[in-house]
């Protein structure tokens, strides 16, 4: 037996079970979870019918089966869409907060510089002009009152720039405040979360703990890492989900907190979409077990 031949027979032999691997490397569904995702979507009894019917040996009505695989995968569809539309309302708001955070930090930055820049030229120019007086003995009581002097400005532009650290702040005046549900706030009419992805949100996750819902994750999540002290805070809430009409001013700190906090709450609802994919594939796969049996 020539090598290539053999080469040939071992290849064949090898196929399958690479074959196999492959499939038990895919990851699963978690058992339930496309039934869960059907139910969020409204659709869990069709979803079920129709998997009743792929399994059925006998003939079956196509025109039935049709029906289910295009009513299930038009409600997919509406709350993919749905995802997309509230994904893109925080990405808005995440956009007009990081242009506001910019444009103060700017500022505070050109503040804080050019501080620190009259520090050096106050202080160094007064400095000399402090030692060259000294050169002369007359003069020393000039050049000590000069050394105060360039010693006094110097130490008020430092603090100046301390000062300007903090930056300005200004008002939020986009009509958007994706926060505010989960705070208990009043929601703008353009802030306000589709019923399945409210009810996602409030939802356990299968990676969580089991008594803890999505919502309370980032809740806690935003106290550990300190966008929030706490829950009872207030004057910190109100300006993390302030609205154009309240006036309210925000810090630096403020507008930066509120973009991250949202950018959390769009990662969440991402998930989402994954968990439609999943149950739109199985859908596929259906269709493909019912031609199968039905051949």
């Amino acid at each position: 037996m020539s090598f290539l031949h053999r080469l040939a027979v071992v290849t064949v032999l090898i196929m399958p079970l690479l074959a196999a691997a492959q499939k038990q490397a895919v990851p699963q569904p978690e058992p339930g979870s496309l039934e869960k995702t059907a139910q969020l979507v409204g659709v869990l009894s069709e979803f079920q019918r129709l998997q009743s019917l792929s399994s059925t040996a006998g003939p079956v009505d196509r025109w039935e089966v049709l029906w289910l695989h295009e009513h299930v995968g038009e409600q997919i569809m509406a709350t993919s869409l749905q995802v997309d539309a509230t994904i893109a309302q925080i990405d808005n708001e995440i956009a007009r907060a990081n242009e506001v955070h910019s444009y103060l930090s700017d500022r505070r930055d050109r503040a804080v510089n050019r501080a620190n820049l009259f520090s050096v030229i106050v202080g160094g120019g007064l400095g000399a002009t402090s030692s060259g007086l000294q050169l002369s003995s007359t003069l020393e009581k000039p050049a000590a009152a000069v050394g105060i002097a360039a010693g006094a400005l110097s130490a008020s532009l430092a603090i100046a720039g301390i000062h300007a650290q903090k930056g300005k702040s200004s008002r939020f005046g986009f009509e958007s405040n994706m926060l505010a549900k989960f705070f208990d706030r009043p929601a703008l009419p353009d802030s306000q979360y589709p019923a399945t992805i409210w009810t996602f949100l409030n939802e356990h996750a299968p990676t969580g703990p089991p008594d803890v819902t999505r919502k309370q994750q980032l809740l806690q999540t935003w106290i550990a890492v300190r966008r929030i002290d706490s829950m009872t805070n207030k004057d910190k809430i109100d300006r993390l989900t302030s609205e154009p009409d309240e006036m309210l001013q925000l810090s630096i700190d403020d507008f930066e907190d509120r973009a991250a906090m949202l950018q959390d709450v769009r990662a969440r609802i991402s998930f989402l979409k994954r968990d439609l994919g999943e149950l739109m594939g199985s859908l596929a796969a259906t269709a493909d077990q019912g031609r199968t049996v039905n051949r």
